[in-house]
């Protein structure tokens, strides 16, 4: 009798089932009001400007994100609480869901900032007081054409780990790791922009007037792509944010960088990934420079505020605990009784 009624509860946890419900509603609340501020910030700036937003992209990724988010909220029920499935459709969720937040944020911000100045060469001066010589090392880049294009490989490498990494941490139960990570990642997205918005800045490539043919073995992976867009942003040329940007819009900070200090903290929590995922992200950050077309500085600024935004998050994420544990807005789960 006493293991028959142990089994439900068994299977229960191999489901992943069980464990107290602020384990995720939290984190996935708070990830939900961030994305939503952003793009209410967004709407916001294009209905106040001359702006144009396209309405179909923006209703098919709030389509895409709301079905797997409606699968989260299922699983987040009492009568059907499973953390792992929730987690996992909100992992998928926040995919589209980051899209429609921060898609086009960079052309905004390129708008937005359009009558200060670039800031280029006070960066260029933090790199000269550092010792750091870009334009040197690009033509050592371009004597190792070989390291150079393992480097590349290394710095496209943040997209796929972006997409694994929540999956992993989802699926192996991690779910703390999961949420704070997932917080950490939009409130450096969203101090990015912010900081990009105050201090525009084109990037290496531009600044110093980089040329293809003074790199003839290696391709540079930004270079001057995102420098039309931006241009177009601040003389009015370009209008429609609806448009896929070539590449990122943002040089100070870097993203790419503190995107490397979010998965290699991600990572961190994944069996047998630690040391792997602190290594590859170790190397992204070395070859941001060069193939993100950054000044040092910029990836410095970048790493820090990953730093910053994951002691924030954190925080965040622990005092929402303990805000819904004392609100008595905890469902209680019911299991069988051991007798």
């Amino acid at each position: 009798m006493n293991s028959a009624l142990k089994a439900p509860t068994q299977l229960a946890s191999r489901a992943g089932e069980g464990g107290p419900s602020h384990e995720i509603i939290p984190g996935m609340l708070l990830c939900a009001f961030l994305c939503l501020s952003v793009v209410a910030f967004k709407f916001t700036v294009v209905a106040a400007t001359p702006l144009e937003l396209h309405a179909g992209p923006q209703i098919a990724l709030l389509g895409l994100g709301l079905i797997p988010a409606i699968g989260a909220m299922i699983y987040s029920r009492p009568t059907r609480y499973r953390p792992r499935m929730a987690s996992l459709y909100f992992t998928v969720a926040m995919v589209p869901f980051s899209a429609l937040a921060f898609g086009d944020l960079g052309h905004v911000v390129s708008y937005l900032s359009k009558s200060r100045p670039f800031w280029d060469d006070l960066l260029a001066k933090g790199d000269e007081a550092l010792g750091f010589d870009w334009v040197g090392m690009l033509q050592w880049a371009n004597d190792h054409p070989i390291m150079t294009a393992l480097a590349y490989g290394i710095y496209l490498s943040a997209g796929f780990q972006s997409i694994m990494a929540p999956i992993l941490l989802a699926g192996l139960g991690r779910y703390r790791a999961l949420q704070v990570s997932t917080i950490a990642l939009l409130l450096t997205l969203i101090a990015t922009y912010g900081i990009a918005w105050l201090l525009p800045a084109l990037g290496t490539y531009e600044f110093y007037g980089i040329d293809p043919t003074q790199h003839p073995n290696i391709v540079v992976r930004v270079a001057s792509l995102h420098v039309p867009e931006i241009m177009g942003m601040r003389d009015g040329s370009i209008l429609n944010i609806s448009r896929l940007a070539p590449t990122g819009l943002i040089t100070f900070p870097s993203f790419h960088a503190a995107n490397a200090v979010v998965l290699a903290w991600a990572l961190w929590h994944v069996p047998y990934l630690r040391y792997p995922g602190l290594i590859l992200n170790s190397l992204m950050l070395l070859a941001t420079p060069l193939h993100g077309s950054h000044f040092l500085v910029d990836v410095l600024a970048g790493a820090l505020t990953a730093a910053v935004a994951i002691a924030t998050a954190s925080i965040l994420f622990c005092s929402l605990q303990r805000l819904w544990q004392q609100s008595g807005l905890v469902p209680r789960i019911h299991r069988p009784a051991e007798i």
